[in-house]
C-alpha cells in the first residue's frame, strides 16, 4: 500500500523533503527508491538511509504534508488568528500607564501630607491599590501581546490518499 503512495510522492518531488518516522526520527533529504519493504532516502549530507515502510509517518515537502499515519494530505499554513488581541493589549497597556501615573501622584501627595502632619499622623497610603492595578494590567498587556503575535500552524486539508488498481498495473489517485 505504501509503495504506491511513495511512487506517487517521489514522482511529484522536486526539492528536499523532511521525512519523519513513527519513532520521531527526522531525515532531511530526498526519496530515491523503494527496495522490498524499505524506503531509501538520500540525506542532505549524502548518506543513504533505508527506512522500513511500516515505520514511515510523514513526508513534508515545503508546506505540503503526506501523513501516512492518518492517510491524509494537507497544507500547513502559519496564521495569527489572535491578532485582534493587539487592540486589547494596547488598551491594557495604556490603562496600566494611567494607573501607574495615578499611583505616583497619590503617593507623592501622601508623602507631602505626612511630612506636613508630622510623625504622629493617622494618614493612610491608598496609592498602593493603583500600583497593584498597574502591575496586573502590565502582566495582562504582556500576555495578550504574546498571544496576539504567536504564530499558529493550521492544517488545510487537501484530501485523503487513496489507492486504486488499473488493469495494467497500480496507480495512486488523490481525491480532492
Amino acid at each position: 500500500m505504501y509503495v504506491l503512495i511513495l511512487l506517487g510522492v517521489t514522482s511529484y518531488s522536486a526539492g528536499a523533503d523532511l521525512i519523519e518516522t513513527r519513532n520521531n526520527r527526522k531525515y532531511n533529504g530526498k526519496l530515491v527508491k523503494i527496495v522490498e519493504d524499505k524506503v531509501v532516502i538520500k540525506t542532505d549530507e549524502g548518506n543513504m538511509v533505508g527506512i522500513p515502510r511500516s515505520s514511515l509517518a510523514r513526508i513534508t515537502r515545503g508546506k505540503e504534508v503526506f501523513d501516512f499515519v492518518s492517510g491524509e494530505r494537507y497544507y500547513l499554513e502559519v496564521r495569527r488568528p489572535f491578532l485582534p488581541f493587539m487592540a486589547v493589549s494596547a488598551a491594557c497597556g495604556a490603562y496600566s500607564v494611567i494607573k501607574y501615573q495615578d499611583y505616583q501622584r497619590n503617593h507623592d501627595r501622601y508623602e507631602k501630607e505626612r511630612r506636613e502632619a508630622g510623625a504622629d499622623s493617622n494618614l493612610k497610603d491608598t496609592s498602593k491599590k493603583d500600583l497593584g492595578t498597574s502591575v496586573i494590567l502590565a502582566v495582562c498587556t504582556a500576555g495578550t501581546l504574546v498571544m496576539a503575535l504567536k504564530p499558529m500552524e493550521v492544517k488545510v486539508p487537501i484530501g485523503k490518499i487513496k489507492l486504486g488498481m488499473a488493469p495494467n498495473g497500480m496507480r495512486l489517485s488523490l481525491n480532492f
